[in-house]
């Protein structure tokens, strides 16, 4: 109860009713007019076109929010089947490059159109399935650190942002382009987790309608490339690499000894769960020293 307050009381600060962001459906159904053939003929993604602005509405805006926040609280998840391998996507870790790779296994033809990282994730968000329409596929996911995959976020869509903010309407608009790292992470952790953005939401939560039902997930680190490209050879598949960042970086210059423990609270579950205990530890004496 005490998150769901505390956003509260974001929301009055910082939020608005107003809409500023981009039409999302309408984004997605521009970018994928030239790749419907592999849309799933369930999804509707070519009426979406016809959405009246670029721009969301103040109601259309209200009607979203309530509907993100819905939609939250349902144990769904989201994974990209191809042949007899399911692929639970977790953003930031990977996964436009994963994404991809399963994609071309489900549609070969599709490496032929080279679809740029916009098209990929599109294409990726309308062919997702749930943990119900899960069957008898190997399930597998790739998890990253949760002190680097932030910085990441950050980086992505504050600090290097070039192009129209994907958190202008967020939760009311609570996230600004301008704010800093140390204030990106005070106003992420003062929201539940469940209502948490995916690129910055808790890793474990991806996993976790899997486990429920009963299905065994497969992870694998990021930072341990070896054991992913062998798991990926013996499914007949390569690992491509798409949307990496375009310069070098020190994940670790951008914490302070007290931002390092908020994002360790924020994400313990994650940091015990898959094993990044021993990065906290290193992080933590390199910002004593």
């Amino acid at each position: 109860m005490k998150k769901y307050l505390q956003l509260a009381a974001q929301i009055v600060r910082f939020g608005t009713l107003k809409g500023h962001g981009r039409n999302f459906r309408k984004s997605r159904a521009r970018s994928l007019e030239s790749l419907q053939e592999f849309v799933p003929q369930n999804v509707q993604a070519g009426s979406e076109a016809k959405a009246d602005s670029d721009k969301q509405s103040s109601l259309n805006n209200l009607t979203g929010q309530l509907a993100f926040i819905r939609h939250a609280f349902k144990t769904k998840g989201g994974h990209l089947c191809a042949s007899d391998l399911a692929y639970v996507r977790i953003p930031k870790a990977a996964n436009t490059s994963i994404s991809y790779a399963m994609l071309i296994k489900k549609y070969p033809s599709l490496a032929a159109k080279d679809p740029d990282e916009t098209q990929i994730n599109f294409l990726t968000d309308v062919n997702l399935k749930t943990v119900s329409e899960t069957e008898s596929e190997t399930i597998f996911t790739v998890v990253r650190n949760p002190f680097a995959r932030l910085v990441s976020v950050y980086r992505d869509f504050f600090e290097n942002n070039d192009s129209d903010f994907l958190y202008a309407d967020y939760l009311f608009g609570i996230l600004k382009p301008e704010i800093s790292f140390a204030e990106f992470v005070s106003r992420i952790s003062r929201i539940p987790d469940r209502l948490k953005d995916q690129h910055f939401r808790p890793q474990h939560l991806f996993v976790q309608p899997y486990e429920k039902s009963g299905h065994a997930v497969k992870w694998f680190k990021l930072e341990e490339p070896e054991t992913l490209g062998q798991f990926l050879r013996e499914h007949d598949m390569k690992l491509v690499h798409r949307n990496r960042s375009r310069d070098d970086y020190r994940y670790e210059e951008y914490y302070t000894s007290e931002l390092l423990e908020q994002v360790y609270e924020m994400y313990y579950s994650d940091i015990k769960k898959f094993g990044y205990q021993s990065q906290y530890e290193v992080l933590r004496a390199g910002l004593r020293a």
